[in-house]
């Protein structure tokens, strides 16, 4: 008798159809094809029965599945009842052996989970072989041993590693079993892995928690998730502490005699003082250019890679704006229902013999009506150092669609289906190719430029779309030309927010500013690709918003005072840096190759640890999280003009025992720094600045204005200002923490 797992149901009917069949209650047999129409009722058997029962390589063959991760490392008040609380528990706590116990929901096990694994255990135990079906990852692996060794199995195990979800797909991954022998380091690495979280995540968090003591808070740190915070935190405080300054350009529209027109930016781009535009503003107005050079530049543009996830995910989010969680669990779907390959792959490369694939997958994508003129009369010629290189490929190849078709998708699934094929179809062009040209026209002596391009060969764009270009009329040397000209006061803007997709570059590029090299060619080796995985990018975002660390408005992320507060009184300064990362990714890396001890490698971890939380101990209690910081410079109340002072709700006059009421307190869950009350207060506009809530906790963004009443009004973007209430009426004074005050 043979078993096989996978790690969820809807893998484990299609295994179970691809192999043989599935026979329902009422004899009827579905097959693969048939699975979509019979879904209801193969679901109805797989919730009551828990398996699958087929035959399979001439025996019979049960197949069975967890919920993703069935088993997880047990808490420490597992070991121990007492650690609950945690002032009971010893800092550092590190469990020997590290033992495990079944999936929680909440605190308690959920029924369907003791169920599944108690029949997990009972088929395991009668079979004489068992086949690893779950995810070909360092995650899989870890799903299918917890589940192994929590059921005190010791049968022997193949390993099954299927890249894409059809029929197709399975029954040659079938044809290949591999012994566990042949990914047990993968296995290893996967638990280091989830070891170094553990230790990492319970004993900083506890030892942060109660030495800063902050009632009501539990401060959650991580290895991937705090010096991801560490990055939003920095961004944030650069753009609070951003002073904008004033400085002045020299535009021009030039016209020809055919009447055709041109814009261009004075040579010297930026004027630090209005005096100096000025002068030559009065040097040029009226007077006609002359076009003085005209420089050509052929430009290439190389055709795109295939996507990794890390790839596909950067590009849903600057063209949709989907968030890497949101274009995860798109390809998920995709793959799930056998359209795409495996999605968490941090590979753009496929194998050397997928050539012939890839020309199953072009004759598939023929039949779409949206992209068989893009392939049609195409030449099959790849380059291959392009797209094919076995030694750039690990556990996974880059993201294809299969030959199955999808009848019919919509919304996130469409998009992205939509992006990995037309990344095939890429492969069919070659680069495209542009002339820029850069136009330099002199008025008495005062240079401007001007640059714009066409397109000589689109190339893959012609699968893409092409970029917004600006075009230049045609135009002579020596040619004399008319012009307007403009003078614009501008402000230097401060440094942008994240969005998801600067993010994830930036957890890739994680360590560039490293002044260690060895650690910068660590972050830099692709197999390492920075802070935490593809697979698992996402979740650290969600995880920090979720926690009220981090905030997204529309597409931008931002660290919240709650974040910034949780950044400054961590001392613990490698924690929060990405060399961490660099060195523990690297080391598992070389677990996963054969070529680290995963021992020496948990017993550091272990060591580094309890220095940490001696290091915790140690340090002063903070008071970022618990009050305000008082102003570094005074900044005089506007109604009496004694200094502000700082509050646990905010801001309030020194004056209040001489009668002044004057405060400024949370306005829409939004607390203001230092910098913005000082530019409300002395320039009575805030600028621009976001992280203010609605009722119904809709993130938004304004300017906070103080009036000539010295009440405080929100002003929104070309629309009217309206009390800082959000309701158009007077704040209500009686809730110092929830509105600003006015007298």
């Amino acid at each position: 008798m043979i078993t096989i797992l996978a790690e969820k149901p809807d893998v484990g009917n299609k295994i179970a159809a691809a192999l043989d069949h599935i026979t329902l209650e009422n004899g009827k047999e579905i097959g693969f094809a048939a699975l979509k129409a019979n879904e209801r009722a193969v679901k109805a058997q797989q919730t009551k029965d828990g398996y699958l029962k087929i035959r399979f390589d001439g025996e019979e063959c049960f197949v069975t599945w967890g919920f993703g991760h069935l088993v997880q490392l047990k808490d420490a008040k597992d070991y121990d009842p007492a650690y609950a609380n945690w002032r009971r528990m010893p800092r550092p706590f590190v469990p020997h052996p590290y033992e495990l116990k079944l999936r929680e929901n909440g605190n308690s096990f959920d029924a369907r989970t003791k169920k599944q694994f108690a029949l997990i255990k009972k088929l395991f135990s009668k079979s004489d072989r068992i086949i690893n079906a779950t995810d070909f990852d360092r995650e899989g692996e870890v799903i299918f041993s917890y589940i192994y060794e929590l059921a005190g199995c010791k049968k022997p195990v193949k390993r099954v590693c299927f890249a894409s979800q059809t029929k197709e797909g399975i029954l040659d991954a079938f044809s290949k079993l591999r012994d566990r022998s042949e990914v047990e380091n993968i296995e290893s690495a996967g638990r280091m892995r989830g070891i170094a979280d553990w230790v990492v995540g319970i004993n900083l968090t506890v030892a942060m928690t109660l030495h800063q003591k902050v009632k009501g808070e539990v401060l959650s740190i991580g290895r991937v998730q705090t010096p991801t915070l560490k990055m939003l935190v920095d961004r944030e405080l650069q753009i609070r502490d951003f002073k904008p300054e004033t400085y002045w350009t020299l535009d021009a529209v030039f016209k020809t005699d055919a009447g055709e027109t041109y814009p261009a930016t004075h040579k010297a781009k930026r004027f630090s003082s209005r005096g100096e535009v000025d002068a030559v503003l009065a040097k040029i107005k009226g007077r006609n250019g002359i076009i003085t050079e005209i420089a050509e530049k052929r430009e290439e543009r190389s055709v795109p890679q295939l996507y990794s996830l890390s790839a596909l995910q950067m590009d849903a989010n600057a063209k949709y704006g989907m968030t890497l969680k949101e274009t995860l669990q798109a390809a998920q779907a995709l793959y799930d229902g056998g359209y795409t390959t495996y999605p968490r792959t941090d590979s753009r490369y496929l194998t050397e013999d997928m050539v012939p694939t890839v020309n199953r997958v072009l004759d598939s994508l023929k039949d779409n009506p949206d992209y068989a003129p893009l392939i049609d009369g195409r030449a099959r010629s790849f380059p291959k150092w392009r797209y094919f290189n076995d030694r750039k490929v690990e556990s996974h190849f880059a993201i294809i669609p299969t030959t199955s078709k999808p009848k019919s998708l919509s919304g996130h699934q469409a998009k992205i289906y939509d992006l990995i094929s037309k990344s095939v179809i890429c492969m069919l062009y070659g680069n495209a190719v542009l002339n820029r040209t850069t136009v330099t026209t002199t008025v008495e002596g005062e240079e401007f430029t001007s640059s714009g391009s066409t397109i000589v060969d689109p190339g893959f764009m012609a699968v893409t779309g092409r970029d917004r270009e600006t075009t230049l009329p045609k135009l002579e040397k020596g040619e004399v030309v008319s012009g307007r000209y403009e003078v614009k006061e501008k402000q230097t803007e401060p440094p942008k927010h994240f969005t998801d997709k600067t993010l994830l570059a930036a957890m890739i590029g994680a360590g560039k500013e490293l002044e260690d090299e060895e650690l910068k060619k660590i972050l830099a080796d692709p197999s390492v690709a920075g802070i935490g995985t593809p697979a698992t990018r996402d979740a650290i975002i969600e995880t920090l918003i979720t926690r009220g660390y981090a905030e997204r408005s529309k597409k931008t992320l931002s660290a919240t005072d709650k974040g910034i507060g949780l950044i400054r009184c961590l001392t613990v300064e490698s924690i929060k840096s990405p060399a961490l990362t660099a060195k523990w990714e690297k080391r598992l890396h070389e677990i996963e190759r054969g070529n680290e001890d995963a021992n020496a490698f948990q017993n550091d971890i272990e060591r580094t640890v309890a220095a940490w939380c001696r290091e915790i101990d140690a340090a002063p209690v903070a008071e970022g999280l618990k009050t305000a910081e008082q102003p570094k410079e005074v900044i005089p109340c506007p109604v009496c003009g004694k200094p502000m002072k700082a509050y646990d709700w905010g801001y309030g006059c020194s004056g209040y025992k001489e009668g002044c009421k004057f405060s400024v307190g949370t306005i829409c869950h939004k607390k203001l720094t230092e910098n913005q009350l000082k530019k409300l207060l002395t320039q009575r506009d805030t600028g621009l600045i976001s992280g203010f809530k609605s009722k119904a906790n809709k993130p938004f963004r304004a300017h906070l204005i103080l009036d000539e009443t010295n009440k405080i009004v929100f002003k929104f973007e070309e629309k009217k200002p309206q009390q800082a209430d959000g309701k158009g009426g007077k704040p209500d004074v009686r809730k110092k923490k929830e509105t600003a005050q006015t007298v």
